[in-house]
């Protein structure tokens, strides 16, 4: 299925998940992330998807379609996946020397030092005191500018170049990950202290976690970015798909595959989080979560030793894992972002070859990243990731909320759905969106208030306790990109141009698809063969 070489990008899914489980209180935090997964993000995936193939733009021309008061809201969207490709490409980076230490014998984070501690000053050089430092973001490390150019060496030619092998080589990069992951698990689950790592991960359910917003919000915040609705990225790739592709059926199998990669990730992690209290003396929460957003780099270094004779074999193939799983995304991502360029370029009557526009991008986003490679350079990423993100993802996916519901309604993106899959095999009558009493309450009630009500409160949150008791310094990175992004979303709102949507209604399948007792006779279109009359199955 062409759409799922594209979409199933497995991002966040090793490094974002188990920090977010582990800050926000183990078992009580994957009920809310599930939650958060079944009532908002996969239904706005699954949206996204066949709004993409129904109306056949990119993100950024779908929202002026839909009305052109949304152009400005398409290019914060924009925004967004640039500095999120920015960043993210950073953290993709951060595998690159532990690659290069993995063929080092003995392993460098083995030998004199632990695996925190070559996290810390090896890979990141990080101050030890942000409240005592030098004024700026500090020097850049050249270990991760190096890494970071390489990276972006690899995109630039996979992206330019390497379409065509790229949807076929991401089957191995999705498949191999899961195997690794699979024997990573299987060797940690017997260490000791890995129970009681698991048991904080799915037991010991404490309910009271529930009724803290933070746990929401983040668990909210995670699925969102690790699934990518709200950047575009499946609108535009759904609509280079067959218009009769049954996205549908990419899209659940997408976000079950995405979701279920993040659970087993997390067996394996905290297995190893076990393993690291015990010998440590510490509580499962203090190990896991005082590496920050580095957690997934700390523990898997600290599993190779695990395997013995094997160690730098398997650290090899287990960095290598990260990055492919990230390359995927960021493929994924900077094809989204090249495309929307070219096709506002072609609007304005300049064609210019894909690699030039993939080149220039590449470098200014290579410019940007420059930031995280400075000492100060993880701690920016986490206040971006935050403000930009989490808090403008969720603005991001209540505005797409609002647009859905009052500029497409629910009965066009039924009827696309349907009309997209009329006369296959498997639906001659046409798919229709199942379970449709929960997709419907998922379209008119969850999606829209579960993303307005946390990212209020997200903004006040961090407006009254500045986020992990960083410096107002460090913390006005965050506003600012935050700031802007929120302003450019109002740019163009007050223009009250009409549509350019299709008037389906026209069409005499219409109403047919959506009457449950009518028959269904619908015209030849596009050359397309005509149906052939039968009943509706909506």
């Amino acid at each position: 299925m062409p759409i799922l070489s594209k979409s199933l990008h497995i991002k966040g899914n090793v490094w974002r998940f188990p920090y977010v489980i582990a800050q926000n209180g183990g078992s009580a935090a994957v009920f809310a992330y599930l939650i958060c997964a079944i009532f908002v993000a996969w239904p706005l995936f699954m949206y996204e998807l066949i709004l993409g193939q129904y109306l056949r733009l990119d993100f950024i021309k779908i929202w002026e379609a839909i009305r052109p008061r949304w152009l400005s809201f398409a290019w914060a969207q924009f925004l967004l996946l640039f500095i999120c490709q920015s960043y993210y490409s950073m953290i993709i980076a951060y595998t690159l020397p532990y690659i290069v230490g993995s063929v080092q014998d003995p392993l460098p984070w083995t030998d004199g030092t632990t695996s925190e501690q070559y996290w810390e000053d090896t890979i990141l050089n990080s101050y030890d005191d942000l409240h005592d430092k030098p004024r700026g973001p500090g020097p850049i490390q050249w270990r991760l500018a190096a890494a970071l150019f390489v990276l972006w060496i690899i995109t630039f030619f996979s992206v330019a170049f390497g379409k065509n092998i790229l949807s076929q080589v991401t089957y191995v990069t999705v498949i191999l990950p899961v195997v690794l992951l699979i024997i990573l698990v299987c060797v940690t689950v017997h260490q000791p202290g890995a129970r009681a790592g698991i048991q904080f991960y799915i037991g010991n359910f404490d309910y009271r976690e529930l009724a803290k917003l933070d746990v929401w919000a983040t668990a909210l915040g995670q699925i969102l970015f690790s699934l990518s609705p709200g950047f575009g990225t499946a609108i535009t790739y759904s609509s280079l798909v067959s218009k009769k592709e049954d996205v549908y059926r990419a899209g659940l199998i997408v976000s079950l595959s995405n979701s279920a990669f993040s659970l087993l990730g997390g067996f394996a992690i905290f297995s190893i989080v076990g393993f690291m209290a015990e010998e440590q003396g510490k509580t499962i929460q203090e190990v896991a979560t005082m590496s920050g957003t580095g957690l997934a780099f700390v523990t898997i270094a600290e599993a190779m030793p695990l395997f013995g004779a094997a160690q730098n074999a398997m650290s090899v193939l287990f960095y290598v894992m990260l990055l492919t799983l990230g390359l995927d995304s960021s493929y994924a991502w900077t094809e989204t972002i090249v495309h929307a360029v070219e096709e506002v370029l072609k609007s304005k009557g300049y064609r210019l070859p894909t690699w030039q526009v993939t080149l220039v991008l590449c470098v200014i986003m290579f410019c940007f990243g420059l930031v995280f490679t400075t000492r100060m350079g993880c701690n920016i990423l986490d206040v971006i990731d935050m403000f930009v993100g989490t808090i403008f993802l969720l603005a991001a996916c209540f505005i797409e909320s609002i647009i859905f519901n009052f500029d497409i309604g629910w009965k066009r993106l039924k009827y696309a759905l349907q009309a997209a899959t009329y006369g296959s095999k498997s639906y001659p009558n046409g798919r229709t969106l199942f379970p449709r009493f929960l997709c419907r309450f998922d379209f008119h009630v969850t999606v829209p208030l579960a993303t307005a009500f946390l990212f209020t409160y997200q903004v006040i949150h961090v407006a009254t306790e500045p986020y992990r008791g960083y410096p107002r310094s460090l913390l006005a990175w965050g506003w600012t990109l935050l700031a802007i992004c929120l302003a450019i979303v109002f740019g163009t709102i007050w223009k009250q141009n009409k549509s350019h949507l299709p008037a389906i209604e026209d069409d005499p399948c219409f109403n047919d698809m959506l009457n449950d007792d009518e028959t269904v006779t619908c015209k030849e279109e596009n050359g397309d063969p005509a149906p052939v009359q039968t009943e509706s199955a909506v």
